[in-house]
């Protein structure tokens, strides 16, 4: 039976792994041997754990599987290890659970990723059920895992869900050699933030001074941009007496912008945020003349996703796409000479493609908007405009 679901399990495993474009950032692999070769290691930013990895050196390219190499580092910053484990599959999600204590348990041998390393290190694993996995390895002890058993259990004809947090125990047992754990009762959950803080203090307890988390957790990064561009727009006003349309007017804008990254997706998808001084002729008017009002002004607020659809890391070139939902509120004062005018705050959308070279972007949008002509009865109005831009980021959280 554990034959048949370890089969299972490498074969979805296999099909799940992340299928993205090539990212290729400095590396390095150990060996069979215990030999470094240094080079450069295609970044999945696997969600799953790896089976193989694409290597490349002098530009030629090579797979590594489990048992080609010892394992991986990328960027100094991610460390993959090859470890053979009892790995505990016993279903977690609520509409999942088995109805028994005992636990469903495989051996096998697969990439770990490394938290910590020390006298006491910590990995971590994510299965094709979203699972979490921690494993922890003492000095001179084999690697166990660390057990967060849930099942149910039915008394009196009522089922009740069971939540053994196991870990706790052997947790406790792992550190009662480390004073600073002495007579400590341990409730901490079964997450990264609560068990790398406890494993780093236990090594720092016994002469590990120099930081000893390996592998630091992807957070949302954020990254601010001051930007400026210039364009041209029309608008076509209906549904009236006097339907007509304009085009070739001018427009510009300046302003900051924040592309907010989300590392779930590779660095891909993020959601972009603009604050923009908009002066153009956007507004609209009509009476015998048909006039139209120039130096309006409008204060702009954009926000909408951003999807990379080619990235070159180490060149840092980036293409992109986005789209936003928009809302223009209008700064200059209405005209007393005319009959009528567009009033102040236009709703509408924008989209855009653009290209990024290390700090730079360049950027196409197109811009819809409704022309604030929405309380007149039976007039509609909307306004299409067409820019260029240009920005330089100011700054990255790291």
């Amino acid at each position: 039976m554990k034959k048949i679901l370890l089969t299972v399990l490498i074969t979805v495993l296999s099909h799940l792994t992340i299928k993205a474009q090539k990212e290729f950032m400095s590396g390095y692999v150990i060996n069979n041997t215990g030999d470094t070769i240094s080079g450069q290691i295609d970044n999945q930013k696997w969600v799953y754990s790896p089976l193989k990895i694409t290597f490349k050196k002098d530009d030629q390219e090579v797979k590594y599987g489990l048992s080609d190499i010892q394992g991986f580092v990328i960027n100094n910053e991610v460390t993959y290890v090859r470890k053979a484990i009892a790995l505990d599959i016993t279903p977690h999600q609520l509409g999942s659970l088995i109805e028994s204590y005992d636990r469903v348990v495989v051996d096998t041998t697969l990439f770990l990723k490394q938290l910590v390393k020390g006298r006491l290190s910590l990995y971590y694993l994510q299965d094709i059920n979203n699972k979490k996995h921690f494993f922890i390895e003492k000095l001179n002890e084999p690697i166990k895992e660390l057990i967060d058993h849930r099942f149910l259990r039915t008394i009196d004809y009522r089922t009740y869900n069971v939540h053994l947090d196991i870990y706790n125990k052997q947790l406790y047992d792992l550190c009662e050699d480390c004073s600073n754990y002495s007579g400590k009762v341990f409730k901490y959950l079964y997450r990264d933030s609560d068990l790398i803080p406890l494993v780093i203090k236990y090594n720092i307890y016994f002469g590990d001074n120099k930081p000893v988390e390996v592998s630091k957790k992807e957070k949302f990064k954020s990254t601010l941009f001051i930007q400026a561009a210039v364009g041209a727009f029309g608008y076509t006003i209906g549904n009236s007496p006097n339907e007509f349309k304009k085009a070739g007017l001018m427009s510009g804008s300046f302003g900051l912008g924040g592309l907010f990254e989300i590392p779930s997706k590779r660095r891909r998808f993020g959601i972009k945020a603009d604050l923009l001084y908009n002066f153009y002729e956007e507004d609209v008017r009509l009476f015998s003349s048909y006039v139209i009002p120039t130096n309006t002004s409008y204060l702009g607020a954009y926000i909408g996703p951003q999807y990379s659809i080619y990235k070159n890391v180490p060149k840092k070139v980036d293409i992109y796409i986005n789209a936003a939902v928009s809302l223009e509120i209008r700064l200059a004062e209405k005209s007393q000479h005319v009959y009528y005018q567009g009033l102040g705050n236009t709703m509408g959308f924008k989209v855009g493609v653009g290209t990024r070279l290390n700090k730079m972007n360049l950027e196409l949008t197109y811009n819809n908007t409704d022309a604030g002509l929405k309380p007149y009865p039976f007039i509609s109005g909307t306004i299409q405009k067409v820019s260029l831009g240009l920005s330089y980021a100011l700054g990255k959280n790291k």
